[in-house]
């Protein structure tokens, strides 16, 4: 049996799982609260749950080094036979998934200022695999790369042509393995080849985005230059009028990085609620008479409807609306509240056939009703499936 180990590095936590050559997950786990006092890493194999301290302010090779111990003591670094990393922004040089060498390494890190929450944490992954085995091949899967099929009528901004041509100033999006996963469970559901589905696919999490696919291909999205646009997310801003940033600058006498540390983490559903960042928690705030979170999630919701209204013009034909990503699986009321503000386009849930579709019941599938002009469907992706299969391909190549 060969195996993948799909890693994910975040500025504080790596997420791994250990993916087979049939697709199922042999390990999973994750190392949270990295450079912290408190840092610890939790493993789940066999089975069993387990939840273990690392070392005090253990940084992202301390606990790569665990994980590859735990694979050694379970026998299964032998099956290894390559690392796929998420890397968030490829920018416009990585369009495909690539093979990391010394000279790649160096163009991931210089694309670091798109990307500078993320990208570094991408990076220190990269450099602890490297030091705890120098011959195990690695893999960089890129977030933007699903998107460089877009029109420059999409990916262009309005802003003069030097900022585009001389520092990179355009849209890229993301979510792309995500989408890329979505695409292939949507075109066997369709019937259609996945070249041949046209669809808008609504990605929610804890980070937002949506995409308008034709023939199998992204025409546009609703991240742009940072993770941050778009959307409002459970702690990000979304779109916001550039006025605002100098603004509060001057208003509060704040940094350029004060300000964009409020946009990027005290705003989205924390920032309106003051409730938390998690829908769920806002939803039952609302349920309470909490007339902030009442408001969040109905401005989250509108917000949702116009972005996807806006998509379905990319399309000149619409296969189906599908939800997708956390929120998206295993929000039934969040679907059906988003469907609501879209009834002049003609599509319509069935809440009889939407409300027991969860994804964390292992349900997905239909839940329109009869009469929508387009079908929907909730779906449930897999970013590390996906990450494993492009890893598998590319070193095939």
């Amino acid at each position: 049996m060969k195996n993948i180990l799909v890693i994910n590095s975040g500025s504080s936590s790596v997420k791994f799982q250990l993916i087979d050559d049939q697709g199922s997950v042999a390990l999973k786990g994750s190392a949270e609260k990295l450079s912290l006092s408190d840092a610890h890493i939790k493993f789940e194999y066999n089975k069993k749950k387990t939840d273990e301290a690392l070392p005090a302010e253990s940084g992202h090779e301390e606990a790569l080094a665990r994980i590859f111990q735990f694979l050694n003591e379970h026998g299964l670094e032998g099956s290894l036979v390559a690392v796929g990393h998420r890397i968030v922004h490829g920018g416009e040089k990585f369009d495909q998934p690539v093979v990391i060498t010394p000279e790649v390494l160096a163009d991931i890190k210089k694309l670091t200022p798109l990307a500078p929450l993320h990208q570094p944490a991408n990076i220190l992954g990269i450099e602890a695999v490297s030091k705890l085995n120098a011959n195990l091949p690695q893999v960089a899967v890129f977030d933007t790369a699903f998107h460089a099929t877009m029109p420059a009528s999409s990916f262009r901004y309005a802003v003069p042509k030097k900022w585009y041509e001389k520092h990179g100033v355009r849209k890229y999006g993301f979510h792309g393995t995500s989408y890329k996963h979505i695409i292939t469970k949507a075109a066997k559901t369709l019937g259609k080849k996945p070249s041949e589905v046209n669809l808008v696919v609504a990605h929610l999490g804890s980070g937002v985005s949506m995409v308008a696919i034709k023939d199998g291909k992204s025409v546009n999205t609703t991240m742009g230059f940072s993770p941050n646009s778009g959307l409002p997310m459970g702690t990000r801003s979304g779109d916001i009028d550039m006025a605002i940033i100098p603004y509060m600058m001057e208003r509060d006498d704040l940094t350029l990085d004060q300000v964009m540390e409020d946009l990027n983490k005290k705003s989205g559903q924390i920032g309106v609620s003051g409730v938390a960042d998690d829908i769920r928690y806002v939803i039952a705030a609302a349920d309470g008479g909490n007339s902030d979170a009442q408001l969040a999630f109905d401005l989250f919701v509108k917000k949702c409807a116009e972005f996807i209204a806006a998509l379905m013009s990319n399309l000149d034909e619409m296969d189906a609306l599908i939800f997708t990503g956390g929120m998206g699986e295993n929000g039934p009321e969040t679907r059906e509240a988003i469907v609501r503000h879209l009834g002049i386009f003609g599509l319509e849930i069935d809440p009889k056939i939407n409300d027991p579709i969860i994804g964390r019941d292992g349900k997905e599938g239909l839940v329109s009703s009869a009469k929508s002009k387009y079908p929907i469907y909730m779906m449930t992706t897999n970013e590390e499936l996906e990450i494993a299969e492009q890893t598998v391909n590319t070193i095939k190549k």
